[in-house]
């Protein structure tokens, strides 16, 4: 990320056509059971990753309990997100349209109602709660800008794993 990115509030981002709120991540009601599975899981991947002599796995399957484990004890914060002239802006760090690759609309009310921005390089795929918004006057406006991708039909695997094991 570049200092351009980082620091976003010194710059001028041209009109912004679009803003709302959106939580930093999704907060899943996990059930005591759900708790109880996730840890025999854990143990079990940590139990085999020990007969295999792959401490790697074992480490990575802590991290990711770790991860998982801290994010419900903390409260997501809401970010502002913007659509503007120049490009996206999601809290604090600001992507220019040449950044972007792509985007696409996963709209099939009331289970999803998502908006998602595949950017170029290694990043990931991110997606975008569009709440209340209108998802057809958004979609014209980002065309002018952002070529969309009409092959995506459904939610990207990271979002379909997170809603299916409340990750």
């Amino acid at each position: 990320m570049t200092e351009e990115n980082n620091n976003i509030e010194n710059n001028d981002f041209g009109q912004v056509f679009f803003s709302w709120e959106i939580p930093e991540f999704i907060e899943h009601i996990r059930s005591p059971l759900w708790y109880i599975a996730v840890i025999v899981i854990g143990l079990i991947l940590i139990i085999y990753s020990i007969w295999t002599a792959n401490f790697l796995f074992a480490l990575i399957v802590i991290l990711a309990a770790f991860i998982v484990f801290l994010r419900s004890y903390r409260q997501a914060t809401n970010l502002i997100f913007q659509i503007t002239e120049d490009g996206l802006i999601i809290g604090n760090q600001f992507f220019k349209y040449d950044q972007i690759k792509s985007f696409y609309i996963i709209y099939d009310p009331p289970a999803v109602k998502k908006l998602f921005f595949l950017l170029k390089g290694l990043y990931p795929v991110f997606s975008i709660s569009l709440n209340d918004k209108n998802p057809l006057v958004i979609r014209q406006k980002l065309l002018e800008y952002i070529k969309e991708d009409l092959d995506k039909k459904n939610q990207s695997i990271d979002d379909q794993l997170e809603t299916i094991f409340k990750l």
